[in-house]
């Protein structure tokens, strides 16, 4: 796996975590919806059955607690190495930090650029050289510390 794959993955944890409030308030706002038809009764298309919509909500509240100290060790884990990377390059002390704000906090690369005060581009080339790094020395040695970039 790359490096780029594992963050993603990361990325993609933490808007899972994120998404599932909406996700609850959604299912919550159809179970207060009354069903209507206009056909005969017995013909409608919708679900009728307030109980069936309210199990499928505590089934998937349930998977997302089964599921949620899964999901936040991957997101421990990716900010873990994050600080590992920052630990072994202190002279591209950015790195890090982008990784961490690009995957975890799920920022586009104009907000990386504003939070870091670097320009656009220089965002970009900070993230992709970490990427770089983390790929050169491996995920498990990124988390760990070691082994330091060669100066650019």
């Amino acid at each position: 796996m790359t490096a780029e794959e594992y963050f993603e993955i990361a990325r993609d944890t933490v808007r899972r975590i994120e998404r599932h409030p909406y996700m609850v308030q959604a299912m919550l706002s159809r179970e207060t919806c009354k069903a209507q038809s206009y056909d005969s009764i017995g013909h409608g298309s919708g679900s009728t059955d307030a109980r069936t919509l309210t199990d499928s909500r505590i089934d998937m509240e349930e998977r997302f607690r089964r599921e949620r100290t899964d999901m936040l060790a991957v997101v421990e884990d990716a900010r873990a190495v994050c600080r590992g990377v920052r630990a072994a390059n202190p002279h591209h002390s950015l790195w890090g930090d982008a990784l961490e704000l690009y995957y975890i906090e799920d920022m586009t690369i104009d907000t990386l650029a504003c939070a870091l005060y670097i320009s656009r581009s220089q965002a970009y080339i900070e993230l992709q050289r970490a990427l770089e790094w983390v790929d050169s020395v491996g995920i498990a040695r990124a988390k760990d510390g070691m082994g330091q970039a060669a100066l650019f």
